[in-house]
């Protein structure tokens, strides 16, 4: 498969590369935010006198109302800091150029190239908008399927399936797929 696409990467772009990322690091985090939840759920209800399924429901709801709050915090701050690392950048948007073939990924930003064999990517991540090529833990190229065309995202996936061994690559079912499961 040969492809090239010219992405314009900009706020949106970068910050859905970072809520992933955030959301990466802090699953574990925000499990533990409502253990936490629950917790103080029980030792409140302890005191009311509480039937078990009226106090469950309160430790389930002190659960999920903490683990909804510090993911709301944790998404907020995040996109707040992607905004003003841009603005202060004072580069809003650029264009990445991509070609991907069958030695590998071609990337061009400005007057700035880079090459990478399908061996050397750290993994490639799917979501429901984008293609993230990681080149390193945090760094990732950013091929947003918005900006593709018509079947380019089935071509992509299939690539990355035959040159990407599978602990390294997680994508993203299609929408409307035949597969059994």
């Amino acid at each position: 498969m040969n492809g090239q696409w010219d992405f314009t990467i900009g706020l949106r772009e970068t910050r859905d590369l970072y809520l992933l990322l955030m959301r990466e690091k802090w699953r574990g985090g925000i499990l533990g935010f409502g253990a936490a939840g629950a917790l103080t759920a029980v030792l409140y209800t302890g005191e009311l006198g509480l039937s078990p399924p009226l106090r469950a429901a309160a430790v389930l709801a002190g659960a999920g109302l903490v683990m909804l709050l510090a993911w709301a915090a944790l998404t907020l701050s995040t996109a707040a800091r992607v905004r003003g690392q841009l603005r202060r950048s004072g580069r809003e948007s650029y264009v990445q150029q991509t070609r991907i073939d069958g030695f590998g990924v071609h990337v061009t930003v400005g007057k700035d190239q880079a090459r990478l064999g399908f061996d050397k990517l750290a993994r490639v991540r799917e979501t429901r908008r984008a293609f993230y090529l990681f080149i390193a833990g945090s760094q990732a190229w950013i091929l947003p399927k918005g900006q593709m065309e018509e079947g380019d995202c089935a071509r992509i996936r299939e690539l990355f399936r035959s040159v990407i061994e599978r602990g390294r690559l997680k994508l993203a079912e299609p929408a409307f797929s035949n597969k059994k499961k």
